[in-house]
């Protein structure tokens, strides 16, 4: 009897030393979803010039809410730097996705000519 429990103590010592081991050290930092954003291209800053025009004035300022499809002015409350322009959304809900990634959005953006 003796002689099983001191199996036993050393099975579970066996046990929570393998145990500590694998379970003891940090995970791996798993994938967040946040990929930084892509660079602004040369044909985006193009696009960004065009939406500038758009107010009729060419000062680096897109005053038009890009999320609103250049269709409602923009907030300089809610702004967002872009390369040398700066973009004016009219609410936070238009200017989080820019935020998130201005490349994609901006690539997305249609612009009426």
């Amino acid at each position: 009897m003796a002689r099983t429990m001191k199996t036993i103590r050393l099975v579970l010592a066996g046990c929570s030393l393998a145990l500590f081991t694998c379970c003891g050290k940090p995970a791996a930092a798993a994938p967040t979803g946040n990929t930084p954003p892509a660079p602004i291209s040369a044909e985006l800053v193009a696009k960004l010039a065009k939406a500038d025009a758009v107010d009729g004035k060419t000062d680096k300022v897109v005053h038009k809410c890009a999320g609103c499809a250049l269709g409602m002015d923009g907030s300089p409350a809610h702004s967002l730097q872009v390369q040398d322009y700066t973009m004016h959304f009219c609410k936070e809900g238009c200017l989080a996705p820019f935020k998130a990634d201005p490349a994609k959005e901006l690539t997305a953006l249609k612009i009426r000519e």
